[in-house]
């Protein structure tokens, strides 16, 4: 399979995308949703004011070097009523490579040319991952960088020689990266771990190869976490609102503070310990509630979305509204057909292609290690915490229709049926979009028009 030519409808994924995520992007100006935190933190490291987050910096320190290059200041970053619009192009910017990288995903997979397209259409038209990507949010950028170490692996393990080692660094890099913007990048290295495990398995290689693989991915991103906690302590020397989650020995080494005492000297290595100590106290004992969180059990059916934005109410009583809310021809007919494919397969005892079963196992693992650490989880969840597992249902459906959908020598079906089934989905889950659109960009709605669309009553 050769993935060096460009294919034509890579190409229109990769502008349509650009398109959706890009267009309009700085309407509305106000603070949507969580941008009043984000926003704020990367402001921190412009005045060096020490804040507190229960995520790792990365991305943070991602938006403060955006907003340096960009010339917006703090203070600007930091009013209440305004957002640093230009911030939102680095996660749109994410959220557009996000499509053309589950193509390639797919690919990697052994995905035919249709149903690579079909995946990343409907990631392309998957309106909760639109929303995501348009505001000073973390999640498309965690998207990017675990779903990019997942291709990344799977580009290393199909190479040879120097190139084989180029691309497992990147990869490595790419794990270090999310699991330096959340905690929650580990689902994504650990399943390139579990599928380097698995491809141990009859391979002729020698031990000291092995070793040297296992060293790369587990050194590197060690680096890259450490990393960028040391930039992030180096940036933050003065006393700020996040002090008081910190203790007084730390607060200590702050400019500022009540606390400061200048012969005061913590390593790097005490502070890396007392601020991931804190991070994780804080996750544990996190309290808050929110009227649009969820629970794990509800996130495949999407049953409780995220109210985003509301805008001004208009004299005819038309508003604009936006809603972290999936496209449901999507997120629902994943489930429909991976139970009826299944059944299929099952009951007419249909063998599927040792690839095919090797991809599908891959999917199913992403899915429940991305899933099943949020079944112990007490505190407030978000549907957003739902998209690594998401795409792998999504993989893991697409990969089953493919196979489903080729005869018995391995090759997609060449029929009009065939090639009319594809057009039909790919033309309902735009249908889908478009119906939906209105409260992904905040278009103006009436009344009657946003319930239209409040297909559940969980929804409002």
């Amino acid at each position: 399979m050769n993935f060096r030519r460009w294919r034509p409808e890579l190409v229109a994924l990769i502008a349509a995308a650009a398109g959706t995520r890009f267009w309009n992007l700085f309407t509305p100006n106000s603070v949507v949703f969580d941008e009043v935190y984000f926003k704020a933190f990367a402001a921190h490291y412009l005045d060096h004011n020490y804040y507190f987050d229960i995520h790792p910096p990365l991305v943070k320190l991602l938006l403060a070097l955006f907003a340096h290059l960009a010339g917006i200041s703090p203070a600007t970053m930091l009013a209440s009523s305004t957002s640093p619009v230009l911030l939102r192009l680095l996660p749109a910017f994410a959220g557009m490579l996000l499509v053309p990288l589950v193509w390639g995903i797919l690919r990697r997979l052994g995905a035919s040319r249709p149903f690579a397209f079909l995946g990343a259409f409907a990631v392309l038209l998957d309106n909760a991952l639109l929303v995501e990507s348009r505001f000073i949010l973390m999640d498309s950028l965690l998207l990017l960088f675990g779903l990019g170490a997942v291709y990344l692996y799977l580009v290393a393990r199909d190479a040879k020689g120097g190139r084989h080692w180029t691309w497992l660094l990147l990869c490595a890099i790419a794990c270090g990266a999310a699991l330096s913007t959340k905690w929650t990048g580990l689902g994504c290295y650990a399943l390139v771990g579990l599928v380097w495990l698995w491809d141990q398995k009859g391979r002729a290689a020698a031990w000291a190869t092995r070793l040297a693989e296992v060293a790369l991915l587990i050194i590197i991103p060690a680096l890259i976490y450490l990393g960028v906690f040391w930039v992030h302590f180096q940036l933050l020397p003065h006393s700020g609102d996040g002090d008081a989650f910190m203790s007084t020995r730390f607060q200590a080494t702050l400019k500022d503070s009540p606390y400061y005492d200048p012969t005061v000297h913590l390593s790097f290595f005490h502070k890396f310990v007392d601020l991931n100590y804190e991070m994780f106290h804080a996750n544990q004992t996190l309290t808050a509630t929110h009227p649009y969180g969820s629970r794990w059990f509800t996130w495949p059916l999407e049953q409780r979305p995220i109210y985003y934005w509301e805008g001004e109410m208009q004299a005819n009583g038309n508003q604009g509204n936006i809603y972290l809310l999936g496209n449901p021809i999507v997120w629902w007919s994943i489930w429909a057909f991976i139970f009826a494919g299944l059944s299929y397969v099952w009951i007419a005892e249909r063998k599927l292609r040792p690839a095919t079963l090797a991809a599908l196992a891959i999917a199913a693992a992403g899915y429940l290690i991305n899933l099943i650490p949020f079944m112990a989880v007490t505190r407030v969840m978000f549907l957003y915490h739902y998209f690594f597992s998401f795409v792998f249902s999504l993989i893991f459906a697409v990969m089953l229709w493919d196979d489903l959908a080729r005869n018995r020598r391995g090759h997609v079906l060449p029929t009009s049926n065939a090639r009319r089934s594809l057009a039909i989905v790919c033309i309902v889950i735009l249908a889908g979009f478009i119906f939906f659109a209105p409260i992904s960009y905040g278009w103006s709605l009436s009344p009657a028009g946003l319930q239209a669309r409040m297909w559940l009553h969980t929804w409002r």
